[in-house]
């Protein structure tokens, strides 16, 4: 029986990409805590992306890996839990509840980041203008959180 070696010497590049490759495979443990926090840290980036002047809704999904829709209220246009969203949005506005930034757990691999818009007017009145709701896969924020 006659064995024969390869080289078996890697570059420092190669040991670098298969080091790289290895952290990618790695099991990573995240609370439910941790993901929404993730979730919420992504959609307050992406609307800090989106309040920039003449957004392109299209290029910020892409390179944030999420789904973006606008919704103004009495648009029929929403899925229902975004009209969901923005009712109950419109019930804290009359009951005098602040209106804040919310995540729901949609399913198990999904994610919903909504954020109201509101209008100030000049007698001190509110109207919300819509909310901004961004979709986020819950693998993708995973995925992210093992990068950092």
């Amino acid at each position: 029986m006659i064995l024969t070696s390869c080289g078996g010497s890697l570059s420092d590049e190669q040991r670098k990409q298969m080091r790289e490759a290895s952290e990618q495979q790695a099991i990573v443990k995240v609370t439910e805590a941790e993901i929404m926090e993730a979730a919420f840290a992504k959609g307050r980036s992406v609307m800090s992306r989106l309040n920039e002047n003449n957004p392109d809704t299209t290029k910020v999904s892409v390179e944030e890996i999420v789904k973006i829709h606008w919704l103004a209220p009495g648009k029929a246009h929403g899925l229902e839990i975004e009209q969901q969203l923005i009712e109950a949005y419109l019930n804290s506005l009359l009951a005098g509840t602040p209106l804040q930034d919310n995540v729901q757990k949609i399913g198990e691999d999904s994610l919903l980041y909504t954020n109201p818009i509101v209008l100030t007017r000049a007698d001190s009145s509110i109207e919300i203008k819509g909310t901004w709701n961004i979709w986020m896969s819950k693998k993708e924020l995973i995925l992210a959180m093992g990068k950092k």
